[in-house]
């Protein structure tokens, strides 16, 4: 069996790439699974890739380092009940130190479970950090998103369609001297060439004895985390009319904003809506524009779930207080009643792996 760990920080396009590469495999007639994993409890990812009917575990309320229980127990359940030949495990966005943690303990647990490492990265936010530009987020949560490029596999630079041919050979230059010997692949994940060929990199990467462990200051990674807020939201929007959709896309539109007038840096925002067996997902990163990410879809409802998934660089409370408001001015000028189901808003714990091998 193979495990394709994925790592990477938030809003750099892993579920995506990982939704079109199990398609890819089920073309082929391989047996795929997925294990997502988040500090929340209620995903958009795992909702969104079960709409696609790939059996999928969740490994919630931590990084997989400090619930690799729960990592363990999600690999042996896909295992016997599903049979796959390849399992993605993607771990969450502002988690690091994977090869120590995660890899190293699975691979002494499993002897002939074969591993391999993307860590995927925003083509554009890359780009901005390879030049020395200033950075979109704080000193000490930057420091994650380097530590994680430090320790790929495959370091797979997501988005890359989103770039000039100049700024591309600028950023291909730059990589291959900050990261010499490392794979590095260039891709659109929603481009099916791209993904067979990040597919093929995985089957064919075989592992040095050599994995090395990160030196990590810990203090610094968990202050890192803390700096970042949490939200998971589920709303029930009911419209007489039959105007649910375009009352939660009026709903998505005015979080983003707000936040965008705010000025604060956005790791992802993620929003699936959901009627019936209709779903749809939109997503929204640091370097996008709504007008790139959002349209209006046009499928009439009275009511829809909408699952709200955020990771912002702010308080829990004003990150709260933002969709409060924003739910209450769309209800305001739309016939519709929005009610809460789940509601949680919090700030990340310090990081505690269950293992950690140096060695």
């Amino acid at each position: 069996m193979k495990l394709f760990l994925t790592g990477g920080f938030l809003g750099s396009g892993k579920t995506t790439a990982i939704q079109q590469a199990c398609t890819v495999l089920r073309g082929q007639q391989t047996t795929v699974g997925v294990i997502t994993n988040d500090q929340g409890m209620r995903l958009v990812d795992s909702v969104f890739l079960k709409g696609f009917q790939i059996p999928a575990r969740e490994v919630t309320g931590g990084c997989f380092c400090c619930n690799y229980t729960q990592l363990d127990q999600g690999i042996r359940s896909l295992h016997q009940k599903h049979h796959p030949a390849v399992i993605f495990a993607e771990s969450v966005g502002s988690c690091t130190d994977i090869v120590a943690t995660v890899i190293k303990p699975l691979e002494r647990s499993y002897p002939d479970l074969e591993v391999a490492f993307s860590v995927f990265a925003d083509a554009l936010v890359l780009l901005r950090h390879v030049k020395g530009a200033p950075a979109f987020f704080d000193d000490d949560v930057n420091y994650i998103y380097e530590k994680q490029l430090e320790e790929a596999d495959l370091l797979v630079i997501n988005k890359i369609d989103l770039l000039t041919a100049d700024e591309r050979m600028t950023l291909a230059g730059r990589i291959e001297t900050m990261f010499p010997g490392v794979q590095a692949l260039y891709q659109n994940s929603l481009d099916p060439g791209d993904i067979r060929l990040w597919l093929t990199a995985l089957k064919e990467f075989v592992p040095t004895d050599g994995r090395r462990s990160l030196e990590m200051d810990y203090d610094r990674y968990g202050t890192g985390e803390a700096k970042l807020a949490w939200l998971d939201h589920e709303w029930q929007i009911l419209s007489r009319e039959g105007g649910a959709v375009e009352a939660a896309t009026a709903l998505i539109n005015r979080i983003y904003g707000k936040i965008r007038e705010k000025g604060l840096s956005l790791g992802h925002l993620k929003f699936l809506m959901k009627a019936g067996e209709w779903q749809r997902k939109i997503s929204f990163t640091t370097v996008f524009e709504p007008a790139l990410r959002q349209s209006y879809y046009p499928v009439e409802t009275r009511e829809l779930t909408l699952l709200i998934n955020a990771r912002v660089q702010t308080t829990p409370g004003m990150l709260d207080a933002i969709v409060g408001e924003a739910v209450g001015e769309v209800t305001g000028r739309r016939k519709c009643q929005i009610s809460p189901a789940v509601s949680a808003a919090f700030q990340p714990g310090y990081p505690r792996p269950l293992h950690r091998i140096m060695e």
